[in-house]
């Protein structure tokens, strides 16, 4: 019996994988995440809805606006890909200091 795995154990994987996955990906995309981890949890397709979904808000990091069309792009690109235009590299960020 070492192979047999306790059905009560696989049940509790197939649930809380998709839950966990569900809260980190709602988490990158600043959305509720113990909403999202129930959810998920429950309803493993809604990972593709949250995969896909916009975010929010700003997530540092990983999601900001653009500053000139105001859709979302990821934290470190340069240039919009909605209307090409070019962002601001330095963001007021922890630890800057102005000498005077």
């Amino acid at each position: 019996m070492l192979g047999y795995v306790k059905p009560v154990f696989f049940v509790f994987m197939i649930v809380l994988v998709p839950g966990v996955i569900g809260g980190c990906m709602a988490a990158n995309r600043a959305r509720n995440v113990p909403v999202w981890c129930l959810l998920c949890a429950l309803l493993p397709p809604l990972l593709l809805f949250i995969y896909f979904a916009k975010p929010l808000r700003e997530v540092e990091g990983k999601f900001r606006q653009c500053s000139n069309c105001r859709k979302f792009i990821k934290w470190h690109e340069p240039v919009c890909k909605h209307c090409n235009s070019r962002q601001i590299e330095s963001r007021t960020g922890k630890g800057d200091c102005h000498a005077n």
